[in-house]
């Protein structure tokens, strides 16, 4: 039997971030054994297209967009991730005769998609225009986890014994260098702190001044880790600190308690729906102020709050809802 072919369109790089390739490979490996995966880039590192071909997908790499819509028959199921693919865009898409997926963060325009997915917590379908037919999966029902996050039963085990051990990620480029700022504003209280590193970092030179100087903490850094290395890291932590990315979804899948907060406009839904729920330390903005009264309140109360809070907010089951309507759009296809 011939699968279902889903055209991918997605970019990453050091300017834009990761995020849009990392979450569209999280939804390729839910869909893997029932559609034909195929990705188109215009940007992309090295290792995510390699973490792309290693699963056996497709991959293209265009030069423009016009490249990308002759590829199309009119017989894909098409997902879009990025801010680039507007209103006009999708019109275009749809027009080819596509079924046509859009994974948004910012409800911030017209939606001529058949799906939307915005896996925020907080966002409702008011928050949105589109076509009469256009349906929305929104919130962390639908979160667009990695295979490494989807089984939450390892929360259970996760229990408070005070903290020892710090987990810092700020994802694939870290623009603003927050985890060499986070490092040099860590209380001194002997922790020892993992610090992972994305493929497009870039400031090694500020962050080796850093750990210089703070030689009360025990510092271990680790590059370009896999989805599995990272689920081992989070067992071993006591709290994360990370943005209100990606990243923070599998952490409140793992049941780690987090310091949490924003750096750019797009992480702002995310933040806000998980503060809202009580599954984070509010960091703000990371600022140093911020982040020092949320490290000062954290107590043992709290932290078994928040697990409780990140046990209710993701269950784990995103991917067999994320199927089943990929599924129903196959049998309009059809």
């Amino acid at each position: 039997m011939v699968k279902q072919e889903v055209y991918i369109r997605a970019d990453g790089s050091s300017d834009i971030g990761l995020g849009h390739i990392v979450r569209c490979i999280s939804l390729a490996n839910m869909l893997k054994d029932d559609f034909s995966i195929h990705f188109f880039s215009l940007k992309i590192p090295d290792s995510l297209k390699n973490e792309i071909i290693q699963n056996e997908w497709d991959f293209t790499v265009i030069e423009k967009e016009l490249d990308y819509m002759n590829e199309l028959t009119g017989n894909e199921i098409v997902v879009l991730d990025g801010y680039q693919f507007d209103s006009d865009y999708q019109k275009l898409i749809k027009n080819k005769g596509c079924k046509l997926v859009c994974i948004d963060d910012f409800h911030d325009q017209h939606f001529y998609a058949d799906l939307v997915i915005n896996h925020a917590p907080g966002v409702i379908k008011d928050d949105y225009e589109g076509e009469s037919y256009t349906k929305y999966l929104l919130g962390p029902d639908y979160a667009l986890l990695r295979p490494e996050f989807l089984d939450n039963k390892s929360q259970e085990i996760n229990t408070s014994k005070g903290i020892k051990n710090l987990f810092i990620c700020f994802g694939g480029s870290d623009s603003r260098n927050l985890t060499a700022k986070i490092l040099s504003w860590i209380p001194p209280k002997n922790y020892l702190v993992t610090v992972v590193l994305g493929n497009a970092y870039s400031h090694q030179d500020a962050l080796n001044n850093v750990i210089e100087e703070r030689q009360d903490l025990e510092i271990v850094i680790k590059n370009s880790l896999s989805a599995e290395e990272i689920r081992k890291e989070l067992e071993q932590a006591d709290l994360a600190i990370v943005p209100a990315s990606g990243i923070l979804f599998e952490i409140i899948s793992a049941g780690l308690p987090v310091v949490s907060g924003y750096y750019v406009d797009n992480q702002q839904g995310i933040y806000k729906g998980f503060k809202k729920l009580g599954c984070i330390i509010d960091t703000i903005s990371f600022e140093r102020k911020h982040f020092s009264e949320a490290i000062s309140i954290i107590d043992e109360d709290k932290l078994t709050i928040i697990r409780r809070n990140q046990m209710q907010a993701i269950d784990g089951l995103s991917m067999n809802r994320i199927q089943e309507e990929f599924k129903d759009l196959t049998s309009v296809c059809v």
